[in-house]
């Protein structure tokens, strides 16, 4: 188990009501009207589900708070309802949420009291249906016969599932540990992402005119400086809105950037924090782990990169779209140049030097991230500048997406400091800023949306299915995790060296067990010849085939699949 996980677990059985209380409070705030929308309860309660099979909080209490979480937070929704009925739509949030609400309302018509149950377990209509209850005047001692029930349901129907889960986990031992983190963070953080986004658009779009008039007022003010930013925003220039939006985020870029630079050049060394997460995720690396996250990065390699931008330039041009093609290829070419001369100029050593040779040698700033950020990004710009303002969220939100995996695979692999890849990110969020305020200011012929995301797909997978067939072994062994190896004499081996040798394996909670009964100075093969003599077979190995065999009624246990102990 990594060691940071040890004093977390440990906490938990140290302190069982402030753990309960987050229990309560993550099932309240998951059924609390609106607010269960922004609220990743379903996913929380699943891990606290793996907590309980690591013996980190017990199984009946924690049903418990979750239990009274959820129907307090169901019985707050309810009195805010009761109390302010058809006022709630006029009403700061949810008068934001009016389709949403009369969802709600048609769904309780539809289905009556019982929608208040079934409706729990409905993603669309399950943060509002006590709202609307209140709302439509259902009696309160109803109300509470039909939610207590249906809550102390809802909490082993979303809680057992992480239980199985972590119980099954202990029958792997580490490799279930780092699996089931690597697991996590592949789900958590595109989740987060996709959250961030959305929340981001959501709550600076609707204010893009109290912005604008801010700045306009500014600009007004500063009539020197104001120069700068009056045709950001112009009122009569349609593209303002985006344009005010292109201009924080290039704030935020160049401030993350030029803070990283400035902490890069005053040490010159990785960072301690440096250290700490590139061993959290070594620690954390297995056969398949690397597999998927070598999938991952090829997304932000060179080759791909320029398949892309190839397809997507080619495209433009051949559309005549020569401003888009134009901006589109200063946005590589600036990146590529820029992650290069810092590189040149830095000298940041790679954690794993040998990764690379020349100026790839050099860690500062990660190129995959730089890359991928301009490149994905710049993308983004051109697809949402065609789409209506209510879905333009969605290209920014799959450019994140991918971009937030490479950055993970980095980091993964060993290839990258943290720094490198933050500050790789923030260089291409300054460069995409830029070129989309510049696009946005002088782009007035519209680019099919269709024929441009046709493009990207092919120039990705012409790229991404060339590097796999022909660079991703090679790759995989490139990064394959190099583990320290201990030279031992044969005649201290045999007095007493081998005493020093693990003898233990160390179990998910990490306690020493599962002793390792066999040392073995020789060749592997002569060690198999020994074994399969002796009547020793092995196993199948475990595929997605040879894993239904599990589920038989009537399983051979010699066919059976073993989880690799890694």
């Amino acid at each position: 188990m990594p060691e940071f996980l040890q004093p977390i677990l440990a906490w938990f059985p140290l302190h069982p009501v402030w753990a309960g209380i987050g229990v309560f409070l993550v099932a309240g705030t998951e059924s609390l009207a609106i607010v269960g929308l922004f609220m990743p309860g379903t996913f929380l309660m699943f891990g606290i589900g793996a907590l309980v099979a690591l013996d980190a909080l017990a199984l009946w209490p924690t049903l418990a708070w979750a239990t009274a979480g959820a129907a307090t937070g169901d019985i707050v929704s309810f009195w805010l309802g009761r109390h302010y009925h058809m006022r709630l739509r006029v009403m700061w949030p949810f008068r934001r949420y009016p389709v949403l609400l009369n969802r709600g309302v048609a769904f309780f018509h539809r289905h009556g009291g019982k929608s208040v149950a079934v409706g729990r377990f409905i993603g669309p209509v399950r943060p509002v249906l006590p709202l609307v209850a209140g709302m439509l005047g259902m009696p309160p001692v109803r109300f509470l016969l039909v939610d207590l029930p249906s809550a102390a349901v809802w909490a082993p129907v979303f809680i057992l599932p992480g239980v199985a889960f972590g119980a099954s986990l202990q029958l792997a031992a580490e490799v279930a540990t780092r699996l089931a983190v690597l697991l996590v963070l592949l789900v958590a953080v595109p989740w987060l992402m996709y959250w961030l986004m959305r929340w981001t658009y959501g709550v600076l779009a609707p204010r893009g005119a109290r912005l604008l008039d801010g700045a306009v007022r500014w600009s007004r003010e500063h009539p020197v400086l104001g120069r700068v930013t009056a045709g950001l925003v112009d009122p009569r220039e349609p593209e303002s809105r985006a344009l005010v939006l292109s201009a924080l985020l290039l704030l935020f870029g160049a401030w993350g950037f030029f803070q990283l630079l400035i902490i890069v050049t005053r040490h010159h060394v990785p960072l301690p924090l440096d250290h700490t997460v590139y061993h959290f995720f070594q620690g954390l690396r297995t056969p398949w782990g690397d597999r998927v996250m070598m999938l991952i990065t090829e997304l932000g390699g060179q080759p791909v990169d320029l398949g892309l931008t190839l397809a997507v330039g080619a495209w433009l041009g051949l559309r005549r779209h020569w401003l888009a093609a134009g901006h589109w290829l200063a946005a590589v070419g600036f990146g590529t140049l820029a992650t290069f001369a810092l590189k040149a100029v830095l000298e940041i050593p790679r954690p794993v030097p040998t990764l690379y040779t020349g100026l790839s040698t050099y860690a500062f700033p990660s190129a995959h991230a730089t890359m991928s950020t301009i490149t994905y990004g710049f993308l983004s710009v051109l697809i949402a500048r065609e789409l209506p303002a209510s879905r333009r969220w969605r290209p920014y939100t799959a450019a994140a997406l991918i971009v937030s995996l490479v950055v993970l695979s980095r980091i993964y692999l060993g290839a990258h400091w943290l720094t490198d890849v933050l500050a790789g990110v923030s260089l291409g969020l300054v460069w995409v800023a830029l070129l989309g305020i510049a696009y946005r200011r002088h782009s007035h012929a519209p680019l099919p949306v269709t024929g441009l995301v046709g493009a990207a797909v092919i120039g990705l997978l012409a790229a991404g299915g060339w590097q796999v067939a022909y660079q991703y072994p090679r790759d995989l062994e490139r990064y394959a995790q190099r583990h320290p190896v201990r030279v031992i004499g044969a005649a201290a081996w045999w007095r007493d060296g081998w005493r020093g040798l693990p003898a233990l394996r160390i179990d998910l909670a990490g306690r020493p067990s599962e002793p390792l009964t066999v040392q073995w100075a020789g060749p592997l093969m002569d060690l198999k010849r020994d074994l399969r003599a002796a009547g020793w077979r092995a196993p199948p190995p475990l595929t997605a085939g040879t894993a239904l065999r599990w589920l038989s009624s009537h399983p051979v246990l010699a066919k059976l699949p073993l989880l690799p102990q890694v």
